[in-house]
């Protein structure tokens, strides 16, 4: 059996085109049932998001066929979709073992390490396996990948830094504040950026919010989310000395905060720190602010001095990462290998059971013309000699299958053996159904 995967993601393809091929979730189960047919594809799954469509089968064919089977489906499902050949990336056995366990660890994202992609990649199973549409090899690699994402969080800090502007704000939080529990947010401005950056400071911790905005609804619609306050626009110098950590988001073309707000703000805080977040273009605040004793401002340009800084460390970690999935990679297809030598014992067992059954027939007339044997002495000769005779003459042979398939030696085992190919193939598809 072989494995074989076809797609395209973000790496290969721009977005007008990822759209043309994507699965609708209400359509996925009905693709499902039309790609996995049991005989050109036996088990599949289909990962769809807005960064890639994977295909991914296990086929009776040779690589090259089985990898034109998927291409064809795709082709037939998405009929607008001729000539897009340049986009799809084929793999076939150890390279599609391997492109899995690097998509769930997410070593293949767009943001490297981020963790959405392993909730994909289990759900995109899931739907899989509640269809009937995996058997022996696919549960095996898809339990096999969970566990390598697993071990690429727990071994590697591949996730351990920010590399989003607004959760880098987070990041600079904690190194100013002991703890963010029961630090006070405002927001100052409503603009998506700041609001996902309050949306992960209050996730981190924070206890209240409070919003300032030129539209009182816009505030107030937003505080409301966080079970904050809204405080009309013009007002909001009044509310500085509550805020412990401040994000200044507006469009104005000038400061909106200057020093003499914050230090009378500070006076009244009794010097306890406050941090400002500027991520305004044209800045809002005034950047001496930051000469204020116990008062930390920084702007966009910080904020992604510490997203490069910690994009750089993540590749690093990439680099530890990719060691674990190749050594996930070779144990993988080691025990995979093994597992192919099963028919072919199974086949050998068979073969020789078949030939002693034969011979033992042969010469069962002469045995009665010498006198024959009770039940009992043909039950012993059938179950236990010829038994015992088959395991010694079969044990070397069977040695030398596992070697085989240790070495990936499948020619090597056919010729061996005098088996068949093509009837070797149907064996394994019979025998991966009933495993």
């Amino acid at each position: 059996m072989k494995f074989v995967l076809v797609g395209l993601n973000h790496h290969t393809a721009p977005i007008a085109v990822r759209e043309r091929f994507a699965f609708s979730k209400h359509y996925l189960p009905e693709a499902l049932n039309l790609f996995v047919d049991g005989q050109d594809i036996v088990e599949g799954m289909i990962l769809s998001t807005c960064n890639r469509v994977e295909l991914l089968a296990v086929t009776p064919h040779e690589s090259s066929q089985g990898v034109s089977c998927v291409k064809k489906f795709l082709k037939a499902i998405h009929q607008k979709c001729d000539g897009y050949d340049e986009h799809l990336y084929c793999y076939t056995d150890q390279d599609v073992v391997r492109h899995v366990f690097r998509v769930a660890a997410s070593l293949d994202s767009m943001i490297l390490g981020e963790p959405q992609i392993l909730g994909q990649v289990k759900e995109a199973y899931a739907t899989a396996q509640a269809l009937n549409k995996t058997g022996t090899l696919l549960n095996k690699l898809m339990h096999r990948a969970f566990s390598v994402a697993k071990r690429v969080r727990t071994e590697t800090k591949i996730g351990a830094n920010a590399i989003s502007v607004s959760y880098a704000a987070v990041e600079l939080a904690r190194r100013i504040f002991t703890s963010l529990e029961g630090q006070t947010v405002m927001l100052v401005g409503a603009g998506e950026m700041a609001e996902l950056a309050a949306t992960h400071l209050m996730s981190a911790g924070a206890s209240h919010i409070i919003v300032a905005s030129r539209s009182f609804d816009k505030a107030v619609q937003l505080a409301t989310k966080f079970n904050g306050s809204a405080v009309i626009f013009d007002r909001f110098r009044e509310r500085l000395p509550e805020a412990d950590i401040l994000i200044f988001a507006t469009a104005a073309p000038h400061f909106v905060v200057r020093v003499a707000d914050v230090a009378a703000a500070m006076e009244r805080r009794r010097h306890r720190p406050m941090f400002i977040i500027d991520i305004s273009v044209p800045r809002n605040v005034d950047p001496s602010i930051n000469d204020l004793e116990q008062v930390f401002v920084y702007d966009v340009d910080d904020l992604q001095a510490v997203v490069e800084n910690n994009l750089r460390e993540r590749k690093q970690e990439a680099e530890r990462a990719n060691r674990l999935v190749e050594e996930e990679l070779a144990a993988f297809v080691a025990e995979w290998r093994m597992m192919a030598a099963g028919p072919f014992i199974a086949a050998l067992n068979a073969h020789l059971a078949e030939v002693a059954q034969s011979e033992y027939e042969r010469h069962r007339k002469r045995i009665e013309r010498l006198g024959g044997m009770s039940p009992e002495v043909e039950q012993y000769v059938r179950e236990v000699i010829l038994t015992s005779i088959l395991r010694k003459f079969a044990h070397p042979l069977i040695e030398n299958i596992r070697e085989s398939a240790a070495q990936g030696e499948r020619s090597r085992l056919c010729e061996t053996f005098g088996l068949d190919v093509r009837v070797n193939t149907q064996v394994q598809v019979r025998w991966m159904r009933s495993a």
